[in-house]
Order: C-alpha cells, then structure tokens, then sequence
C-alpha cells in the first residue's frame, strides 16, 4: 500500500485522464471506424468500457484522498 499520499494523487490524476482520454476522443474514434448499423455496433460495448473505467477511476480517486 502506498502511504504518499501525493504520489497516491498523481497515480488517480493520471488514471483519471486515461480515461478522459477514451471517453471524449476514443468513442469518437471508434464510432467513426466501425459506424453502426441501424443502431446495433461497437459503442455499446465501448460505452459500458467507458464506464466500468469511471467506475474504477473513482475508486482510484477515492484511495487518493483516504487517509
């Protein structure tokens, strides 16, 4: 366990822009690759990624600012 709690906030700080990275540009990206088909394609599958990765994002935020 780290005990720093400014390194613990770095490592959330950039687990939180990873995954800013994949939901503002990625879905865009992939949507546009693999355009879907009468509303069936990849973005569900990439939006329910997007979130499980806030999810544990969050968690990550949270462990940085525990004691």
């Amino acid at each position: 366990m780290i005990k720093n709690r400014s390194r613990r906030i770095v490592i959330a700080a950039v687990v939180s822009i990873l995954w800013l990275g994949y939901m503002w540009p990625g879905l865009v990206i992939i949507d546009s690759l693999v355009p879907t088909v009468r509303g069936a394609g990849p973005e569900g599958l990439a939006a329910f990624v997007g979130l499980i990765g806030g999810i544990v994002a969050a968690g990550f935020v949270q462990w940085a600012v525990s004691d």
